[in-house]
């Protein structure tokens, strides 16, 4: 069975940050004006080879937004067979090219976090380094794939939190794992999630944590399963965030796997 994809994203920087720091890979298709308060892109394509990622910057200044920038750049599309080695290589070439960019600002730091999604011949890999997080809505049931890399979820695996107390724990936000981290410091790590067989009407939400913060699993998982395009979904989380506070930049990334042909279309829609 041939499956298709449908897409789309759309990062906001929010109610009080005055610079959007995240980025995201949509085959392709990135963040290039990173001035750009407000970023769309919506595709419909065969669900071959088809890659997508988010990526939240740190750094303050210009330095979170090049981060960012950085990270999905290093990204490209592959095979089934080739998707772990290329995650790896990716993530290694990401970290590296912000390293490299840490040295030549005299030291000062920049990080991003990175979550990559890979399809192809119906079969999707979820990788991720620092908190920006893969969901898979499936028969209206809500699951993550990524892992977080923060205090709080080590403190989790260590039993010294509960999961709903590390959902508003102050240490959800110091990372553990993240783009940037130099080589005499710490062994960049990345998590894998298993591979999913894909099936027709599974929903994969892509996004930073400026949506997780202020909106529940439960309501994300709602506003998935309640239908509509892809463009919808992510336009229907965006306010949900916003309408909560909006502290921070949002981005969301929804992925719809269908079984019937789309027409190929290539959309761009400016600020």
């Amino acid at each position: 069975m041939n499956l298709y994809v449908s897409a789309s994203v759309i990062s906001h920087v929010g109610q009080v940050r005055t610079n959007n720091e995240d980025n995201f890979y949509l085959q392709g298709h990135i963040r290039e004006d990173v001035e750009q308060k407000e970023a769309h892109y919506t595709c419909d394509i065969p669900g071959n080879r088809f890659l997508a990622a988010v990526a939240d910057g740190m750094g303050g200044e210009d330095s979170g937004e090049l981060a960012s920038l950085l990270a999905v750049r290093a990204l490209e599309p592959c095979s089934f067979e080739q998707m772990g080695k290329t995650a790896q290589i990716s993530i290694t070439r990401a970290n590296s090219h912000i390293c490299n960019q840490i040295k030549k600002n005299g030291g000062r730091r920049m990080g991003s976090t990175l979550t990559a999604l890979y399809i192809d011949d119906g079969r999707a890999l979820c990788c991720n380094i620092g908190d920006s997080r893969c969901y898979l809505l499936r028969d209206e049931m809500l699951t993550l794939l990524s892992t977080d890399h923060n205090r709080a979820k080590r403190m989790v695996e260590l039993g010294v939190l509960t999961p709903e107390q590390a959902a508003r724990h102050p240490s959800r936000h110091e990372l553990t794992q993240y783009l940037g981290i130099l080589e005499k410091e710490m062994l960049i790590q990345p998590a894998f999630s298993e591979i999913i067989k894909l099936q027709p009407g599974d929903i994969l939400l892509l996004c930073s944590d400026g949506l997780t913060d202020m909106v529940s699993e439960k309501d994300i998982a709602v506003c998935l399963a309640n239908g509509g395009t892809p463009e919808q979904q992510a336009a229907a989380l965006l306010q949900m965030a916003l309408a909560a506070g909006g502290r921070d930049n949002v981005t969301a990334l929804v992925a719809k796997v269908c079984k019937d042909p789309h027409p190929l279309l290539r959309r761009i829609f400016p600020a």
